[in-house]
């Protein structure tokens, strides 16, 4: 005896499927940000282990400031999660800084930085668990961090530091 062909029983077949290629979809274009920006990148990526102390590292950036690419700058250290930036200081002095962007969370992330002297530089996406590293120059003023990756700024990830002082 045949069983009649039920239009529902082909469609739950395609159905794991379906999903399937809608996650890879997902997974290959990830939480990329809508903006066609051509701002400055900084790798998501830690330095190698054997980098020498005070040499830059695969994920410094320094264009859109003042910092010299030959050295570091004092840590600081952003922890980015679902929906929240949380920098370790937000009181700093004029100088060199290197921001730890932390990704915590459990979708990439990303941390841009804008104010005097400092022109919207960011890092590359950060996977979870990961972290990038942002070094730039920061003047007296007020400065925004924020994640540029889709809405999450709108969501939240937004927080501001001030700089106080003159440098020295």
């Amino acid at each position: 005896m045949k069983i009649p062909h039920h239009p529902r029983s082909s469609a739950r077949r395609r159905a794991p499927a379906l999903l399937l290629a809608a996650l890879a979809v997902v997974a290959v274009t990830g939480c990329s940000s809508s903006s066609s920006s051509s701002t400055p990148k900084a790798a998501a990526t830690t330095p190698p282990a054997s980098a020498p102390v005070g040499a830059p590292s695969a994920g410094t950036s320094a264009t859109g400031s003042a910092a010299a690419s030959a050295s570091t700058g004092t840590s600081v250290t952003v922890t980015e999660k679902e929906y929240s930036i949380t920098p370790s200081q937000t009181q700093l002095a004029p100088g060199t800084y290197t921001f730890v962007a932390e990704n915590t969370g459990t979708v990439v992330h990303a941390l841009e930085i804008a104010g005097p002297g400092v022109s919207a530089t960011r890092t590359d996406s950060i996977p979870p668990g990961q972290q990038a590293k942002l070094t730039v120059t920061l003047q007296p003023g007020s400065y925004e961090l924020w994640c540029p990756i889709d809405s999450h700024k709108a969501l939240g990830m937004d927080t501001h530091i001030q700089v106080a002082g003159s440098s020295s």
